[in-house]
Order: C-alpha cells, then sequence, then structure tokens
C-alpha cells in the first residue's frame, strides 16, 4: 500500500508541474508533496513507525538541526543587499 502511495505522489507531482498557481504557490505544493513521500519512506521502507523511541529521537533531532541551518541560510539570504526589493 506504501508503494502505491508512493507511485501515486510521483503522479500528483507530474500532474501538478503543469498547473502555474500564482506566486510562490507552484514551490509550495512541489515541497507538500515531497515531504509526505519522505515521510512514508521514512516511517516504513526504514523502519521508524516500528523501531525504538530513541531512533526517533535521533531522527527528530537530525530534523531539528536541519530546519536551524535551513532558517539560518534563508535569514542570510533575504538581508542581503544586492537582492532587488520585493
Amino acid at each position: 500500500m506504501i508503494f502505491l502511495a508512493l507511485l501515486a505522489g510521483t503522479g500528483l507531482t507530474a500532474y501538478v508541474a503543469y498547473f502555474n498557481f500564482p506566486g510562490p504557490l507552484n514551490a509550495i505544493v512541489a515541497m507538500t508533496i515531497a515531504v509526505i513521500k519522505a515521510t512514508l519512506v521514512i516511517l516504513y521502507f526504514m523502519h521508524l513507525r516500528y523501531s525504538p523511541r530513541l531512533i526517533a529521537l535521533v531522527i527528530a533531532a537530525a530534523l531539528f538541526w536541519m530546519a536551524i541551518l535551513f532558517a539560518l541560510t534563508i535569514s542570510d539570504y533575504s538581508t542581503r543587499a544586492w537582492l532587488p526589493a520585493m
């Protein structure tokens, strides 16, 4: 069932790619589908759903650290003077 869900997600990604959503919504829709597919892979194919809680804690800490790095990168990139004003 998970494999079929991933196939459906891939098909949905390809289908949505032909639409032109307003503003930055294209990236948001694509990233939402990608996050859902990545969550399915992590939970079922990497057996996180049935693993001990310590492993889930390690993965959550890694995702939290990645979120911190993304936040710092985006804050640095958005405050640069050479970017055009929006």
